[in-house]
């Protein structure tokens, strides 16, 4: 079984421990790192290689867009998922033109991040590029 390396990226420590907690309930998912703003998060993606950052959008120092495009730039191999509070297509929108491979309202984050580590998990033992569901209504590179 294929084990997905995930990066969590949030600056409320609680949200960033349910997160933790509800994943460590999925198969073959690790967690291999957190981190609370966007500076760290780019340091941290740095150093561990994750196959997955699960990114939040809005945070202080360095914003969840911005540090996406540097994660992108440096490891592009690695996935990285906006979690926004914001479920407009704006931020859609915005999240897209950062690199970012997918996008999820944190409205409906437990649904999406299932489907999602199902499908990331499928992507890395398969070779094959999946998209996960929740990601963009326009084309994702």
């Amino acid at each position: 079984m294929v084990t997905l390396k995930v990066l969590l990226v949030d600056d409320n420590d609680e949200l960033r421990g349910s997160l933790a907690s509800f994943l460590k309930k999925q198969q073959g998912v690790e967690i291999i790192g957190e981190a609370a703003n966007g500076v760290r998060a780019i340091e941290q993606a740095e150093k561990l290689h994750p196959d997955l950052v699960l990114m939040d959008q809005d945070m202080p120092e360095c914003d969840g867009f911005q540090a996406t495009r540097e994660i992108k730039s440096k490891i592009p191999n690695t996935r990285v998922v906006i979690l926004s509070m914001h479920s407009g297509t704006t931020y859609r929108l915005m999240a897209w033109r950062s690199a970012a491979d997918g996008f999820i309202d944190k409205g409906s984050m437990k649904k999406d991040l299932a489907t999602l580590m199902l499908d990331e998990r499928r992507r890395l033992g398969e070779g094959a590029a999946v998209v996960a569901a929740p990601a963009f209504s326009a084309p994702v590179r």
